[in-house]
C-alpha cells in the first residue's frame, strides 16, 4: 500500500508547484501591465498602462494617471505619447493624449507591426514642468 500513496504524494507536490509556477507568472504579468514611477523632484507620481494585453499589432491604449505628493490628480497636464520600434528603420507614431478625468489621459497609437516596442511618454505639466517617462512593450504580436 506504500507504493500508491508514495506515488500520490509526488503527484499531488508536481501539481502544486506547476500551479505555483504559473500563479508566479500571472503576477509577473500583472506587474507589467500597470506600473508606477515616481519623480520625487516634481512631487508627481505616474501610473502607466498598455492595453490589451497581451498587446498585439494594430490599435492599443496607452493610459497615464499623474497624481500629486498628497495623491490628488493632476489635471490641465499635455502628454504627447511617442511609440517606436526599439531598431532602426521604422518612423515613430506620435499620438496627443486626451484627459478623460482628472488626472487621467488616455491615447489610442498604431502599434502597426510586431516587435519590441519603446513608448516615450513626453509630459508638460500646467506649471510648465517637463517630465519624460519610458515604457518597453516587449513581444507585440503580429496579427
Amino acid at each position: 500500500m506504500r507504493g500508491p500513496f508514495k506515488r500520490g504524494r509526488r503527484v499531488a507536490a508536481s501539481l502544486f508547484y506547476v500551479a505555483f509556477i504559473a500563479l508566479g507568472c500571472v503576477v509577473a504579468l500583472a506587474a507589467t501591465a500597470c506600473r508606477r514611477s515616481a519623480d520625487s523632484s516634481q512631487g508627481i507620481s505616474i501610473y502607466e498602462e498598455i492595453s490589451p494585453r497581451p498587446v498585439h499589432a494594430g490599435e492599443a491604449t496607452v493610459a497615464v494617471r499623474l497624481v500629486d505628493a498628497t495623491a490628488k490628480p493632476v489635471s490641465h497636464a499635455t502628454i504627447m505619447v511617442e511609440a517606436d520600434m526599439d531598431h532602426p528603420g521604422m518612423g515613430p507614431v506620435f499620438k496627443a493624449a486626451n484627459e478623460t478625468a482628472p488626472g487621467r489621459y488616455e491615447a489610442r497609437i498604431n502599434l502597426n507591426m510586431g516587435g519590441d516596442w519603446v513608448v516615450l511618454l513626453h509630459i508638460e505639466l500646467a506649471n510648465g514642468r517637463k517630465i519624460e517617462r519610458q515604457m518597453d512593450v516587449r513581444g507585440v504580436r503580429s496579427n
